[in-house]
Formats: C-alpha cells, structure tokens, sequence
C-alpha cells in the first residue's frame, strides 16, 4: 500500500464507498474468520427444513420438457437415470460453464452448434457466447521478509479459534487496489491482487521460498470467448476458449499495468522487502512485457456472460422461447464486472429469490 502511494496511487478505505479507485484493505466475505460461502450463509440454515432435500454424488445431464414448459430435469445417480420433477419452474445454477451446458444438452442453444451434434433445437438462442473473465498476470520478487510460507504457530490457531483473527484469517491477499491505466478514463481499468506468498505457475505450484507477489487484472476486457459442447454426451467436458487479451485494447491495457506494477515494485517502501526478482518481465518495453504476458497469464475464475440477460434470459432471468425455466448465476450477467464476482452473484440469487416468490 504505502509504495503505490509512494508511486503516486491515493488510499482508499471503501471500495465498496463513493468511488473505487486507490489502494487499500479488501472487504471481504468472512465471518469470524472464516470464508462465508454462500452455503454457510444460506443453504446449510435451510438444512433442517423439510421442503429441501440435497442430492450429492448425482449428474444432472438435461432438463426436461413438456412441450415447451420445463417440467424438471434428468439426473445420473449410482450409475442410474432419475427424473427429478418440478411443480413450478425449474432453476438452473449450475455456473457460467455448467449452465450452458445444460441449455445446450437441452436443446436450448446456436442452431447450427446443436445440429452437428445432432441435437434437436428446442430454440435458438446464443447460449455460451459472450464469456469474459479477469485476465491477470501476476508478477513475484524473493524476499528475506518472513512470508506466509511460514506455518501457523500454536498462537495463531488460538487467536483464530478465540477471536477469529490472525495469519489463519486470511484472505490470502488482503490489499490490492483498482488504478487508471490512462488519465482520460473515468473509472479504473485494472485491478491489482497481492500475496505475501511466491504464487507461480497459475498458483498450482507450491511456494519455494520467501516472496511477494502482486499484479494486474484486466476490469472490463473486449474481448469475449465462448462455451460449447465437446459431445452430446452430458459426461464429457464443455469446451472453454477465453480468447484472453485478443483486443488490442486488452494488451495494451495489461501491457500499460504490468509497468504500473514495476513503478510500484521500485518504489523505497518496496525495496524495503524486495531481494531480487523471481517472475517479472526481462524489461519494461512493450515487447517484453506482451511476451511475459503470453506466458504467464491466468485466470482469477471470474467467469460470467455465457447466459447473458438480453440475449439469452429476461430481466427476470426467465431463458426466452420455453416456459418455467431460469437461469441464476454469474452467467446471466450481460458483461462482467469491474470487480470481484463472489458477492455480486449472491446479489443475483438473493434479487432471483424475490422474483420466484412474486415479491419483487
């Protein structure tokens, strides 16, 4: 925080506040310390209740119809098909990959995509195009700072258990920032993730040593990708092509925050910590910094806009041409958004909710 201040960045307290450009601590979904998913906060209060029952271990594979109406949908269980019927509608929140593929498996999808694999049309409609996501490129320095690869000690597990607070709390990346790659834009462009941990090879790799880590994330990409059936058959995977950073826009946008990144990293309050690079670009020309892009950008599992409203459901997220049938996930939003995905999804369910009892 105090070296993108020291690069000219402002504090801010609240990016949920009145603007959300600066740098600063991350609100989070947490309670007592712990993450507060939305099955700790909503489904597993709801266990005791009687209309509910939770399937696990089953595969839904299509949903059904009666004529036009969705009547319910069709599950895989210990090897056998179950028809799971529906007295009102149906709710389909199964993701931005998942829910697109179901209304593909079901018919409900680009014509000419069903038609190869020899689908029957239920409607046409352009299910599974439109995905964006975060691009984000991380960035890493060796440090002689102790780092969170330290293991918890015996204090820190009861400070966690006691009061919820501590190492054991973390988020893993507590500050960050949303910064303007250009001084004519409005809003913030980018947004910046951090860790006091050596995160490499698409976090999938444990940390060697001490490090930092800290880097951009493209807010509100061009460029869109899609979600399509590999196979008619419900087991096999979706195929999933992000088209990541194909707008020059989009380069240009990482390019311009990656060496924001750098300015950071040698600013005095940086330097404090940093021992020697250990991911960065061979140098700050756009050349270097597009070739360290190409080979080291990820995915922040932002996924949305597969099941946009407009194209594919209404404002009330009702999927157009069938009956009884909605879509509730991040897949429905029409672009993503200029920020984490968790907490307005749950906003998504929490407005759905009101539209399925009629109240809102």
């Amino acid at each position: 925080m105090q070296a993108a201040i020291e690069a000219g960045q402002k504090i801010n307290p609240d990016f949920n506040g009145l603007s959300q450009e600066g740098v600063g601590f991350y609100q989070v979904t947490q309670r007592r310390g712990k993450r507060c998913s939305s099955a700790a906060a909503y489904l597993h209060p709801a266990m005791r209740r009687p209309n509910l029952k939770v399937l696990t271990h089953a595969l839904t594979t299509r949903i059904l119809f009666d004529g036009n109406r969705a009547t319910g949908v069709e599950i895989v269980r210990n090897g056998q098909r179950e028809a799971i019927r529906a007295d009102s509608e149906v709710i389909l929140a199964a993701g931005a990959y998942n829910s697109p593929q179901l209304l593909l498996l079901s018919g409900i999808g680009p014509a000419a995509d069903l038609a190869v694999l020899q689908i029957a049309v239920r409607h046409d409609l352009p299910v599974g195009l439109g995905l964006q996501d975060h691009p984000l490129v991380m960035m890493c320095w060796y440090t002689d700072t102790e780092s969170m690869m330290t293991p918890p000690s015996a204090d820190d597990f009861a400070l966690w258990e006691s009061h919820g607070r501590g190492p054991l709390s973390s988020n893993g990346g507590e500050t960050g920032g949303f910064f303007r790659t250009r001084a004519d834009l409005d809003v913030p462009d980018v947004q910046f993730l951090t860790a006091s941990l050596m995160l490499h090879e698409q976090c999938l790799s444990p940390p060697r040593a001490h490090a930092v880590s800290f880097g951009p994330c493209v807010l509100k990409p061009k460029s869109r990708g899609k979600v399509s059936l590999r196979s008619a058959d419900a087991t096999a995977k979706p195929q999933i092509v992000h088209n990541y950073l194909v707008e020059p826009e989009d380069r240009q946008t990482i390019i311009d925050a990656i060496r924001l990144g750098l300015d950071i990293a040698s600013q005095p309050a940086m330097r404090a910590h940093i021992r020697e690079p250990y991911l960065v670009p061979k140098s700050g020309s756009d050349a270097d910094i597009w070739r360290f892009v190409q080979r080291t950008t990820q995915s922040v599992y932002h996924p949305t806009s597969t099941c946009a409203i407009g194209p594919v459901v209404d404002n009330k997220l009702r999927v157009h041409g069938v009956q009884k049938l909605r879509v509730v996930d991040a897949s429905v939003m029409p672009s993503v958004v200029r920020g984490n995905t968790n907490a307005p999804t749950i906003m998504i369910a929490e407005r759905a909710a009101d539209l399925i009892l009629g109240i809102a």
